[in-house]
């Protein structure tokens, strides 16, 4: 499994197809990424920095978001995986365009993991989403639907918004009756008892 990004939970390096365009319409491409993948509730949460359930604002903003440049001088190759790797021979290259992420407003409702309040607004990035004239489309993934509400469960970072852990297990839409429900391709079914459960034990 190839290593994730700070970027998002969800991503690593994706490979960009083009699928289609005609007339107007924006060119498709097509993002190829790959998830962690979870064996339970329990590790879902256990992995998860915040478990809320929020609501969706109507609107969403897109753009691109770069990797971090890591510190040449951070010799720990954890941290900087290019650690004792020869420098660029031309540091003023461009650097990436960086990943097309679509940043949503959440307004949380319930909290169950993570120091989030009820009330609080919480930017949730996923990746994927139209600029400059092109959709990128993450392969097989169910995009969060602007007005809904949700149970997600989030990565946080101090200087980027928080991101699903993977594109099918990490939400689960709040049906009409307050039941969590989960995308097809997700076996982890989740009642509001299993959430306070877990939630309790953390």
């Amino acid at each position: 499994m190839k290593a994730l990004t700070r970027l998002l939970a969800a991503s690593a390096t994706a490979a960009l197809l083009v699928t289609g365009c005609s007339g107007a319409e924006p060119a498709t491409m097509v993002i190829e990424a790959e998830y962690p993948e979870y064996k339970s509730a329990e590790e879902l949460f256990a992995q998860a920095t915040l478990v809320v359930e929020a609501t969706l604002s109507t609107t969403s903003r897109v753009r691109r978001e770069a990797e971090p440049v890591p510190d040449p001088s951070d010799t720990d190759p954890l941290s900087n995986p290019m650690a004792g790797a020869p420098q660029q021979a031309d540091p003023s290259a461009a650097a990436p365009p960086g990943d097309v992420v679509t940043v949503h407003d959440a307004k949380v409702l319930k909290v169950f993991k993570g120091s989030a309040k009820p009330g609080q607004t919480v930017e949730v990035k996923e990746l994927g989403g139209t600029i400059d004239g092109v959709k990128y489309e993450v392969e097989h993934a169910t995009p969060l639907k602007g007005g809904g509400s949700y149970l997600l469960f989030l990565e946080t970072y101090a200087d980027s918004p928080a991101a699903m852990l993977n594109s099918d297990q990490a939400q689960y839409a709040v049906s009409g009756t307050g039941d969590y429900v989960a995308l097809p391709a997700n076996s982890i079914k989740l009642t509001a008892d299993d959430v306070s459960r877990l939630s309790d034990k953390d």
